[in-house]
């Protein structure tokens, strides 16, 4: 006896979408990290001057460090979220845009820290 042939379930082709627009932000994210991590390389020659903000500027670095690695921890929670919700939750799309906004946090952060 034959078998008819197998059909691909109804939500594959949604699975995959989703699995290609979620690598393209995090690629996207990953870029504007390494970007924001080069321009804070360079963020701290302008303190001493009028143009270094008190918050990123002082003594202690907490800031600096805030700044730099901000960005990073949030696409880790961002990418944390993201998963949990599409596996856990069951809820891909909702998910993602919740980690679109935990992400966003990060470079926000940096930014407001730089200049203020």
């Amino acid at each position: 006896m034959s078998h008819p042939p197998s059909r691909p379930s109804q939500g594959a082709p949604l699975r995959a979408v989703f699995a290609v627009v979620a690598g393209l932000l995090l690629a996207v994210a990953v870029a504007v990290n390494g970007l924001l991590s080069f321009g804070m390389l360079f963020a701290g020659d302008s303190c001493g001057t009028s143009a270094g903000t008190q918050r990123f500027c002082d003594d202690s670095g907490v800031w600096m460090l805030v700044a730099m690695f901000g960005p990073w921890v949030a696409l880790a929670a961002a990418v944390v979220t993201v998963v949990l919700g599409a596996v856990r939750v069951r809820r891909p799309w909702t998910s993602l845009t919740l980690g679109v906004l935990v992400y966003a946090t990060g470079p926000a952060l940096a930014l407001f820290t730089v200049f203020g």
